[in-house]
């Protein structure tokens, strides 16, 4: 049986609890668990569904269901199957079946799949189910910055609708790129402190793209974007130079990024620049409608 999140009755929800934390060091809270489940990336918890045999859970999956009216696409993600579980073919099989059923019904015109599960990945390419791209992480040795930063403008109250636009623009086409809301915005704004840094990026005083910033345990984590009449002008690699300088001027032990591989342009300015892949992320498989 196939369960929604929102259907689960307390004792469902002790069982779940449990299952996602089995195998984890960190245990995950009832509280983090509701928050992460029941966000509008998940349609506050309709995207989350659960496979449960008898009173067992044997399986669960996410999907991301905020793309699919904007974009028409949507994404599988965080599919967990119990190890013990024999016949996980079938499981999955149940799961992306109900997953591509409930993508449909938002909108979505794709759905793609994504993880980095060995066992996974094996039993989808018994299903034919084709690897699309790949997300990875890339780390940079060459800090030496090449040319003079852009100017940085501070997210806040009074340009966060600019800042909404940029990145919008910026993520518009971009495989994975993510819809930003005014609520998000609100929740950048809340969180900005020395580690967590969200900036527009400008030109002249023209604005032409955004900067995102995290910084944890001394490594520098940063997302960039540039709006689509700003390109083809020479200004990515400039704002990529802003982002170095920026995370030098914090004195990070690591400068690292994530990367699709289906995003050819950011993917080879970024090796061009000296990045070199350290961590497959995630592979993306899409799944079928026919």
């Amino acid at each position: 049986m196939i369960k929604n999140y929102l259907e689960l009755n307390k004792f469902e929800v002790e069982k779940l609890i449990q299952f996602i934390n089995r195998n984890k060091t960190n245990k995950l809270s009832y509280e983090d668990m509701d928050k992460q489940f029941k966000s509008d990336e998940f349609d506050f918890g309709r995207g989350v569904i659960l496979k449960i045999n008898e009173e067992d859970i044997i399986g669960t999956a996410s999907i991301v269901l905020k793309e699919c009216n904007k974009k028409g696409i949507a994404y599988l993600t965080k599919l967990d199957i119990n190890e013990i579980i024999e016949d996980k073919r079938a499981v999955i099989c149940e799961i992306i079946e109900e997953s591509r059923n409930i993508a449909k019904k938002y909108g979505s015109r794709e759905l793609f799949l994504g993880t980095m599960d060995d066992t996974i990945i094996k039993i989808l390419n018994t299903l034919n189910i084709e690897k699309k791209y790949s997300a990875i992480r890339m780390t940079l040795d060459d800090r030496r910055v090449k040319y003079s930063p852009l100017n940085l403008v501070k997210l806040s109250e009074h340009n966060k609708k600019e800042y909404l636009m940029i990145y919008n623009d910026a993520f518009k086409e971009v495989p994975n790129g993510a819809t930003l809301t005014e609520s998000e915005i609100d929740e950048y704004i809340k969180k900005a402190d020395e580690n967590n840094c969200y900036y527009i990026a400008t030109i002249n005083n023209d604005m032409v793209g955004f900067l995102q910033f995290n910084i944890e345990r001394g490594v520098g984590e940063f997302d960039l974007g540039l709006i689509k009449v700003a390109r083809g002008k020479g200004y990515g690699k400039l704002l990529l130079e802003t982002a170095i300088s920026f995370l030098n001027s914090k004195k990070v032990t690591e400068i690292s990024l994530i990367v699709i591989t289906k995003n050819i342009l950011a993917y080879d300015m970024y090796k061009k620049r000296g990045f070199k892949e350290s961590k497959l992320v995630s592979d993306w498989f899409q799944i079928d409608y026919e």
